[in-house]
């Protein structure tokens, strides 16, 4: 028995299905990545502002001193915050990856079971690849379902 076009051609678009959905992710998350530093540029640019206008406004030296003084303490404390700021970045960026990646991966395992399935008509299957496609088939596995 030869196997129908048409699975092959179900497969072929399961496969690049999931090419376009790993290159969105990988564009979404890269741009996840560039807002994160660009809200650490902000940071930074704002804190040298807000520093350079005190100095700025410091009426004598004796002034100046304090508020070097001061600003030291104040940059470790933004630093530390800045890095608490980022480690969440971190997490929340690998995250929202790795779930999205997740329902992709299920997704195109269900489509190519589906497919393959469908395929059953005309190839023979064993008892226990049928288990595994009845397995992969369930609705859990696919986002967005309550299963």
């Amino acid at each position: 028995m030869t196997p129908d076009p048409r699975n092959a051609l179900a497969l072929f678009k399961a496969n690049l299905e999931l090419q376009f959905r790993l290159c969105d992710l990988m564009r979404r998350n890269t741009l996840r990545w560039n807002e994160a530093q660009n809200r650490m540029i902000d940071g930074c640019a704002s804190e040298f502002e807000a520093s350079a206008t005190r100095l700025l406004d410091a009426p004598d030296w004796q002034q100046v001193g304090f508020v070097a003084t001061d600003l030291g303490w104040k940059s470790l404390q933004q630093r530390n915050c800045a890095l608490l700021k980022m480690a969440e970045a971190v997490v929340a960026n690998q995250s929202a990856l790795q779930q999205d990646m997740q329902q992709a991966w299920a997704q195109w395992q269900h489509d190519c079971t589906r497919a393959l399935k469908e395929a059953s008509g005309t190839m023979p299957l064993s008892a226990t690849f049928e288990e595994l496609l009845a397995t992969a088939t369930r609705p859990a596995l696919l986002p967005g379902s309550k299963g």
